[in-house]
């Protein structure tokens, strides 16, 4: 947890921290970051540099400081105040931060900051505790406790693996035939104080939840398994994105669908060159069983067009070739048209997330075909542009008329750090697409 108190109130020992503009004085090498003084450190910055305040942070977790005053020569505003104690943070340490800002906006970016970090938690938790079923439960337990601070309600269903309506979920049956755990599609419903009940949902977002990745059949290398713990990071956003929106006033319908499964190996699981049949009636060749997100996704993309929801975002951690196109400090946005990212673009702004638009056209499909089947369900063929492949896939299951945006969450988790980030969950899209369900 971090506490933010304002000057001079704290009642616990406080280093100093100040942040200075221009560069150490002499005798310290230039190359320094940071100077002690009688009274704790001074950190000089550039504040001509690109998120200077959050590697500001960074530089004092380096010192492995909990407990601080802030000081310095300018004063951080409350969103760049945000992103500094997000960046400051390590989640498995408690901090005391002392700063000139009032009590009022220090209490906000104080519950703000927390409750993300509890979502960044979640993110990284063992995947023997949060099974598809158990992180659906453990998530809307959280959306709950943000709807009672409100008067709001939320409701949820899972439908698993055992149930009649699973047995029309493709995706989740053939990636989730190998698992000793139950797949699961989980619906978590926002409804607005006083609203009906049955009014159309303004807002759909559905989200990759793999629990476990091992890559089925095309197994990955243990390189890159090791991780696969952060898989669900997408559904684990977007519950925290939706927590926050409850907090900050939301007044819209918002259904949540998501889809979670472990990918495993077993001799009843899934093998390249099966072919999957979707309630759409289009059919998937498996060419790559460690494309499985995009599997999973299609199912709740479908289900949101059955529920007629008015817009559709959906968010992955669904592709290599977004980090290589735009790096783990980024995510990619991806729409087959621009009106329908005009409003999010703003809100990730106004939020100061890091993003970058990819392209998605009718051609990108040329990657996917396949003799036996409409698709396969991995790109093939020199050249295949892999995000832009991975949307175009997606578009299949979403209706020509309704506004649907894709998120490549390729910043959810950093395994070395950055100069902006510690290492682990990063927290990234959950603050700016809270804006964007408060907003829209």
């Amino acid at each position: 947890m971090i506490k933010l108190f304002a000057l001079n109130q704290a009642k616990v020992e406080l280093v100093n921290i100040s942040l200075l503009k221009g560069d150490v004085p002499a005798p310290f090498d230039k190359d320094s970051k940071f100077v002690p003084n009688d009274k704790g450190y001074s950190i000089y910055v550039d504040t001509t540099d690109y998120k200077w305040y959050q590697k500001a942070a960074r530089t004092i977790a380096s010192l492995k400081i909990f407990n601080f005053k802030l000081l310095g020569e300018f004063c951080l505003n409350s969103q760049e105040f945000y992103w500094f104690l997000i960046s400051l943070s390590d989640l498995s340490r408690d901090f005391t931060v002392e700063y000139d800002l009032d009590n009022k906006t220090l209490k906000s970016i104080e519950r703000r900051v927390n409750r993300v970090n509890e979502f960044r938690v979640i993110a990284d938790s063992d995947s023997k505790v949060s099974t598809p079923v158990a992180v659906v439960e453990n998530l809307f337990s959280k959306i709950k406790e943000s709807a009672a601070l409100t008067g709001d309600e939320v409701s949820l269903q899972i439908i698993k693996r055992g149930d009649k309506e699973f047995e029309s979920f493709a995706g989740l049956n053939g990636v989730g035939f190998a698992s000793n755990q139950a797949p699961c599609m989980g619906i978590i419903d926002f409804y607005p104080k006083n609203s009906n009940k049955d009014a159309p949902i303004d807002i759909g977002m559905v989200g990759k939840g793999i629990t476990f990745d091992t890559g089925g059949y095309s197994l990955k290398p243990d390189k890159y398994m090791e991780t696969m713990r952060t898989d669900k990071t997408a559904v684990v956003y977007l519950c925290g994105a939706l927590s926050l929106a409850i907090e900050q006033g939301l007044n819209k319908r918002v259904r949540l669908y998501l889809c979670c499964s472990e990918n495993m190996v077993s001799g009843q699981g899934m093998l390249p060159g099966d072919i999957l049949t979707y309630k759409n009636g289009v059919t998937v060749e498996i060419n790559n069983t460690d494309a499985e997100g995009r599997l999973v996704l299609a199912d709740g993309l479908i289900k949101a067009c059955e529920d007629k929801v008015a817009f559709i975002l959906d968010m992955a951690t669904l592709t290599g070739a977004a980090k290589i196109a735009v790096g783990r400090d980024m995510f990619s946005v991806l729409s087959p048209a621009k009106e329908n990212t005009a409003a999010l673009l703003e809100a990730f702004d106004k939020a100061q997330e890091m993003y970058w638009q990819l392209p998605l056209s009718p051609y990108h499909q040329r990657f996917l075909s396949s003799r036996r089947a409409k698709v396969t369900n991995s790109g093939h063929g020199e050249g295949a542009p892999g995000a832009s492949v991975a949307a175009s896939f997606l578009s299949l299951f979403v209706n020509k008329n309704t506004p649907w945006v894709h998120i490549d969450l390729s910043s959810a988790y950093l395994p070395d750090g950055s100069p902006f980030l510690g290492a682990g969950p990063t927290g990234s899209t959950i603050l700016g697409l809270s804006y964007f369900l408060s907003d829209k």
